[in-house]
């Protein structure tokens, strides 16, 4: 191992001196002539490689865990889509799971907002390269673009999180629940798309901040019926009923009481399923699929979440629905499934009582 050996050196001897490292493990002072010593910063900047020139062309997205935020609760985490020429952030989500879904669901936002890119950057994560996004990837005409390996520099929303750090995490670790969470969130958003960025600091225009470069260009825009063919196979509408449950396929699925008659978003996965309301996520559970296509076989382990689109019982309960206990209290329930059709009697004509001819 090559060890540094020290020595009184004089500001003059080790302006003048080179370090050379031996392979005996020690190190000699010899003195330079000619050569300049090596500023700091001198490496050559590495070019950025989906630098964008116009709005639109790559879109970032990554998933960030915040830190110290609801110790009580479990892990919390933020979804972020970027647009890299403006460096404005198109959708973000505050969540506790990084599924696939949960991506998903901040994607259909950004894309229903300021419609689709040419290429969307991410890291070679599994929730960015499940079959279920490659085929909506596929659908809206979207190049999959993904960063090498070790350099999470080359993806523009690194930045941005860089900065949430710093605007945003102190008051992420003071927000005691989940609504305060998610206020936090919102405005530390909202600062960071209206406030000057250091790379527009420079432009002509004068604009300074994202939501300045950013405008009013969108990508390529969809009506609502082609973005929903779109994420056919993930999303689901549903009204929720008096007791705030939803119905899909012959389960009866928990949301929200306070919300009763209110439309939540299903976001079908592999193994889970996910209520949400206002991009808030209310209930998920876990679910394994049938050997027919569109059938659930098994729905379990329903988690519920606190969300800050909750609406004040118009009656309050006369008891708290923990009380029941898990068992007592059913979040989900098997429905019957439809009868089977009576079969339809003779299709024989009836015969005629005279001859048409004969009636004329």
């Amino acid at each position: 191992m090559n060890v540094l050996a020290t020595r009184n050196l004089t500001d003059r001897s080790v302006d003048n001196c080179l370090t050379v490292w031996l392979d005996c493990g020690r190190v000699e002072w010899i003195t330079e002539y000619g050569y300049d010593k090596p500023k700091s910063g001198s490496r050559e900047k590495k070019p950025m490689p989906f630098a964008s020139g116009r709005r639109h062309e790559y879109w970032s997205a990554d998933i960030r865990y915040i830190d110290h935020a609801l110790p009580s609760e479990e892990n919390v985490y933020v979804i972020s889509i970027l647009e890299n020429h403006s460096r404005a952030i198109l959708a973000s989500s505050i969540t506790r799971s990084q599924d696939t879904s949960a991506f998903l669901s901040v994607l259909y936002e950004a894309v229903e907002r300021h419609g689709s890119p040419e290429a969307l950057v991410t890291d070679s994560g599994s929730v960015f390269r499940a079959n279920r996004a490659n085929a909506i990837y596929e659908a809206l005409n979207i190049r999959k673009e993904e960063i090498e390996k070790g350099r999470p520099w080359q993806n523009y929303i690194e930045t941005a999180f860089n900065v949430q750090r710093r605007m945003a995490d102190w008051r992420f670790a003071k927000a005691e629940n989940w609504p305060e969470l998610v206020a936090v969130h919102a405005g530390g958003l909202a600062d960071y798309n209206e406030q000057s960025h250091w790379a527009h600091g420079e432009r002509e225009d004068g604009r300074r901040s994202p939501s300045e470069v950013l405008g009013w260009v969108s990508g390529i825009r969809y009506r609502e019926e082609d973005l929903g063919r779109a994420f056919f196979s993930t999303r689901f509408t549903r009204r929720l009923d008096s007791l705030g449950y939803a119905t899909f396929r012959r389960w009866r699925l928990y949301g929200e009481e306070s919300l009763a008659g209110g439309e939540a978003i299903l976001w079908l996965g592999a193994a889970s399923l996910a209520l949400e309301h206002a991009g808030q996520t209310l209930s998920r559970y876990e679910v394994e699929t049938a050997s027919a296509p569109g059938r659930l076989s098994v729905v379990s382990s329903p988690i519920l979440f606190e969300t800050s689109r909750a609406r004040t019982l118009t009656q309050p309960r006369i008891f708290e629905l923990s009380i029941l206990g898990e068992s007592g209290w059913l979040k989900v329930l098997k429905l019957d499934e439809y009868a089977p059709r009576r079969p339809r009697g003779s299709m024989t004509l009836q015969q005629v009582l005279f001859v048409y001819a004969e009636a004329i």
